[in-house]
């Protein structure tokens, strides 16, 4: 499955294996994410980098296997509120 975002200037590309409607989702929310942040000037300050409440205190460095998303079962009950909360704020 491929997802490809342009804005006319920057794009952004994801590819993933499978064709699960989650993940097609889930791709979908941080292209749009990725492409927001590309819109932003670049902040001067130093701020927390996080992942959301699910991963609140978890630190990554380049040993960090990447997780079988289906051992988090409470991750698709978290894509759907982040999915609703990105279609109120398109609504507006």
């Amino acid at each position: 499955m491929r997802v490809r975002l342009t804005d006319g200037t920057r794009e952004v590309d994801i590819t993933a294996k499978g064709s699960d409607p989650a993940l097609l989702r889930q791709a979908e929310r941080t292209a749009r994410r990725l492409l927001d942040a590309m819109q932003t000037e670049p902040s001067t300050s130093r701020g927390a980098f996080g992942f959301g409440r699910h991963l609140d205190g978890v630190a990554l460095d380049s040993a960090t296997e990447r997780a079988d998303q289906d051992d988090e079962p409470d991750l698709d009950e978290q894509l759907d509120q982040d999915d609703e909360q990105l279609d109120q704020d398109d609504d507006g």
